[in-house]
């Protein structure tokens, strides 16, 4: 059967997005083709009193929303900014994250969703990184748009405003948007693979890369969320406390509420003990969650009313599988959708069933299954190939790097980066026969003989000790919570006259017991996978989206700590001793066993 015979029976056969789309909200589908803009039209118009945002600053109806869009439409097209150009949006979780992408939609624009706590010379990496022409600022990030100094008229030729008040260099624009007529705007047609705002990657691994995040992986994401997993009702509202720049907020959480009608509310920042009153003062029943946010709120002290809330579904990716249970535990129950996903990636995988640890399967089936789990080589940080130079499929149960094929199905689109290196270096080309392309995830996961994946480890922070191959995430899971540890992170450091690298873990921890953390690591883990060296920090050092970052803590390794203590995996003594000058010595030496 061709490829083409197989996916047509496989659409006649499977409940595809589009399918379950049109039996559910049959209305909506012809709105998509407008775009985000157009979905809060159509929905203005069918549902004009719904509450359709939430937050500190107040609330709006999807018909309030869509008049302030066209508002904001205006103001913009009359500072100059045209189709193709960017907004820089350069402040914290405010309204204005939400209302000026949309706007700018409208005129064919994008915006620029930047991290406000980046500054000087990162700040103006990151607005050359996309065609920057104007800049939105807030009081609170003043100064960060002042650190930019001269710079600031050339990456933002058309300007800066300030949302809630005046700082140097920005006007306030409230006056402006109120002397602003308040006219509908007609948007342009759209093409689905053009760019509807650029997103930006961390930079744990770099400099932060500009993903233009196109109306079709904004919508398509949504639609799949909806349809097949949250399935949101109109009084639902979907609530984050995470940054309104990073994708988890627009991708999962208000794209789904604007296909589903429903609410989306947000808190000025994350707290864990405040958490539970930040949702209840937007009414949210749907959370979002990503990395450890999940472990904060645990972490917390028990209160008599922790089952005492509204929130019924928690949506995100990154949660532990030890956290798992004692989260739903102490909780309520809620129902758990943990998912894969990249922002710039076409691999998806959402948990349905809500097997613990799993972040899920595909979401298309059969021939319209475009991933794949592909042998890593761990020393070249790249997937091996045999000796016809193809990838090698993984077999159940074992670890490989996940890979998405690039096709011509919309689900197979990958819009790389703006750098086209950073694009190619994305890519691999003649992987099971000549002329395909995938897409390199960059994360290892295994898969079940049930066909459910879970989460191994970053590419290069799994690393080989001993003739091993060493997951950071395994070791991190297996010694969580022991010897008074509270939070860690595990990665692998030089040692020298040593191949391959020996683990080390940063852990935060009130009163740190090195026996019984050897007992653990002796106790959970092979040799190889024993960490080494543990180093006893006050924090450790997060992403915006509360990922531990390493880069730092691997290039100090166990000589550069400053006065933080170091301990030494003690194999005859049963413990982790001081790292003393004297044992420094010998593990230099190699006299000391590792």
């Amino acid at each position: 059967m061709s490829r083409r015979a197989a996916v047509q029976r496989a659409l006649a056969e499977l409940p595809g997005v589009a399918r379950a789309l049109a039996r559910r909200s049959p209305w909506l589908l012809p709105h998509l083709l407008g775009g985000p803009a157009g979905l809060v039209r159509a929905q203005a118009r069918r549902h004009p009193r719904r509450l359709a945002l939430v937050g500190p600053e107040g609330r709006w109806t999807w018909r309030e929303l869509d008049r302030a869009v066209d508002c904001v439409a205006r103001f913009w097209a009359a500072r100059g900014v045209a189709p193709g150009q960017a907004v820089a949006i350069l402040t914290g979780n405010r309204a204005e994250v939400l209302l000026h992408p949309l706007a700018l939609a409208r005129l064919g624009a994008q915006a620029a969703l930047v991290n406000p706590a980046l500054s000087g010379d990162g700040l103006a990496h990151v607005l050359g990184a996309a065609p920057v022409r104007a800049i939105l600022v807030d009081r609170a990030h003043g100064p960060n748009l002042a650190s930019l100094g001269a710079r600031a008229k050339a990456l933002a030729p058309l300007g800066a405003w300030c949302c809630d008040g005046e700082v140097e260099g920005a006007p306030d624009l409230r006056p402006l948007l109120a002397r602003t007529p308040d006219r509908p705007v007609q948007a342009p047609l759209l093409r689905l693979d053009a760019p509807f705002l650029y997103l930006f990657t961390s930079g744990t691994t770099g400099l932060p890369k500009a993903a233009p995040i196109t109306y079709r992986r904004l919508l398509l994401p949504g639609v799949a969320f909806q349809s097949f997993a949250v399935r949101a009702r109109p009084e639902d509202v979907i609530f984050t406390p995470l940054p309104l720049y990073h994708a988890s907020a627009w991708i999962v959480g208000f794209a789904t509420a604007m296909v589903a009608g429903c609410g989306f509310g947000w808190a000025a920042r994350f707290s864990a003990s405040s958490y539970w009153a930040d949702a209840a003062a937007v009414g949210a029943t749907v959370g979002l969650y990503v990395g450890e946010v999940c472990r904060y709120l645990v972490a917390q002290p028990a209160r008599a009313d922790d089952a005492a809330h509204g929130i019924h579904t928690f949506v995100g990716n990154g949660l532990r599988a030890e956290v798992w249970p004692a989260f739903q535990a102490r909780f309520g129950g809620p129902r758990i959708i943990e998912f894969y996903g990249a922002t710039e990636g076409n691999a998806l995988l959402i948990n349905r069933n809500g097997k613990v640890g799993s972040c899920g399967r595909p979401v298309l089936l059969g021939p319209l299954d475009g991933l794949r789990l592909v042998r890593h080589d761990v020393d070249a940080e790249a997937p091996a190939r045999d000796g016809a130079g193809r990838l090698i499929p993984c077999a159940d149960g074992e670890a490989g790097e996940l890979i998405g094929r690039i096709g011509r199905l919309p689900s197979e689109r990958f819009d790389g980066y703006l750098d086209p290196q950073a694009t190619a270096a994305k890519i691999l080309r003649d992987g099971f026969a000549e002329g395909d392309a995938w897409f390199r995830t960059g994360d290892l996961l295994r898969r079940d003989a049930d066909g459910d994946y879970f989460f191994v480890d970053r590419v290069g922070d799994t690393f080989r000790w001993k003739g091993e191959n060493v997951s950071t995430q395994a070791v991190a899971q297996a010694l969580a919570g022991a010897g008074g540890v509270e939070a860690l992170a595990v990665y692998g450091v030089a040692v020298p006259g040593q191949e391959g690298r020996a683990g080390m873990a940063a852990v935060v921890a009130q009163a740190f017991d090195p026996q019984a953390f050897f007992a653990a690591a002796t106790g959970a883990l092979p040799p190889a996978a024993r960490p080494a060296f543990v180093r006893v920090v006050p924090a450790l050092p997060t992403t915006s989206t509360m990922k531990f970052q390493t880069v730092a803590l691997k290039r100090q390794g166990y000589t550069d700590c400053g006065d933080d203590p170091v301990f030494v995996r003690d194999d005859e003594a049963g413990t982790y001793a001081p790292l003393t000058p004297l044992a420094l010595g010998a593990v230099t030496a190699g006299s000391l066993r590792l």
